[in-house]
């Protein structure tokens, strides 16, 4: 296959005109048309530039064949495929780099993340959904309130990739042979949305080879199978006995409590009210009806108490910038790679090559104890 049909494809695939690529490339649109039609070779320099753009590394249009992209499940689907287009190919840039630093440092993982008790879509119910969310909860020890410990859990332990960028949806999941899992958050979504948005999509990856069997709910999931990811988050972010217990503690010797203590028990486990009043539907049998009418007089409250504290996350984890240093000054990643990784200008990318200069060989004496 030619550069030229690779170009196409990844500009098709990114969501970009040739206009839109002329603009920031700085190359004529006749010149585009030629280069994906064929009739010109493009010069190392447009092709590095055009990469760039289309979020491909070089390697893309040096191979003989074009992989096969991976299936990308979204929350809240964009209103425009192009939108939806560049956002995808960020993403699957940032896992790209992620693997590739993996791959550098001799750090890539691929542990077996925990399975349900079923195989075939036809046998998953809501209550194979809580009893996987209870196996979860236990296998990755994430305690009484796990919205504190999940995201670090996944990050660290698991080797799961975690992104925040700013994008027109709530959430991607995604898994390849290649990179392995990765799920992308909204940087600008509320906490205790981006918590439950995690945990949502943590069902979508560790059901991955289940739910994607069928063609037809290869690239979209299906209504059941997200109310059952719904279920599954509810039931791992709000554990029976810890959300009992502290409700009881709120309700003391009385047998009400009110909107507002409610309230205060969501923040604490770090979700929304609205999930903690559907939640007690399961919990206590409190009617459908109820919770509707509940969430409706929690809307109101909403605009008589400030709003939640919540913190910015950094568009990348930790540890990818962790291997990505180290990979800079061990030498196995270029200055320029590194300063596109990081997204840093090339002056904040020398920083990293001079500050704590002498303490990075520093040796320091363990003895047992």
């Amino acid at each position: 296959m030619n550069i030229g049909h690779k170009l196409r494809v990844a500009r098709e695939g990114s969501g970009y005109t040739l206009r839109q690529v002329s603009a920031q490339a700085e190359v004529g649109e006749s010149t585009l048309s030629d280069l994906e039609n064929s009739k010109r070779e493009p010069k190392f320099a447009q092709l590095s530039r055009l990469a760039d753009i289309y979020k491909r590394p070089i390697e893309f249009f040096l191979m003989d064949d074009i992989p096969g992209e991976n299936v990308m499940l979204w929350r809240d689907t964009p209103s425009t495929e192009d939108e939806k287009k560049k956002t995808e190919a960020e993403f699957r840039q940032l896992c790209e780099q992620y693997h590739r630093l993996e791959v550098l440092m001799g750090e890539a993982k691929k542990p077996k993340l925990p399975g349900p008790e079923v195989s075939e879509p036809g046998e998953f119910g809501f209550q194979q959904a809580d009893n996987f969310a209870r196996k979860v909860q236990n296998q990755f020890c994430l305690g009484d309130i796990p919205s504190t410990s999940l995201k670090q859990v996944l990050e660290e332990n698991l080797y799961v990739k975690i992104f925040h960028l700013d994008f027109a949806g709530s959430a991607i999941s995604t898994k390849s042979e290649e990179f392995g899992s990765a799920i992308l958050l909204n940087r600008n979504n509320r906490l205790w949305r981006r918590n439950y948005d995690l945990a949502h999509e943590l069902f979508h990856v560790l059901t991955w080879d289940i739910f994607r069997k069928a063609p037809l709910s290869a690239n979209k999931p299906s209504e059941f199978e997200e109310k059952l990811a719904n279920a599954f988050a509810s039931r791992l972010l709000l554990p029976t006995d810890s959300v009992r217990e502290r409700i009881d503690q709120v309700k003391g010797s009385g047998t009400t409590v009110t909107l507002e203590q409610l309230d205060e028990v969501a923040r604490e486990f770090g979700v929304s009210l609205d999930a903690l009043l559907w939640r007690m539907l399961h919990l206590y049998g409190t009617p459908a009806e109820e919770i509707q009418k509940y969430i409706q007089q929690g809307s109101q409250l909403k605009t008589s108490r400030p709003p939640r504290l919540s913190d910015e996350p950094d568009k990348l984890p930790e540890r990818f910038c962790s291997l990505a240093i180290r990979a800079l000054r061990d030498g196995k990643l270029s200055l320029m790679q590194f300063k596109k990784y990081m997204d840093l200008s090339y002056k904040e990318a020398e920083g990293y090559l001079t500050d704590e200069e002498g303490l990075t060989d520093e040796k320091i004496s363990i003895s047992a104890a």
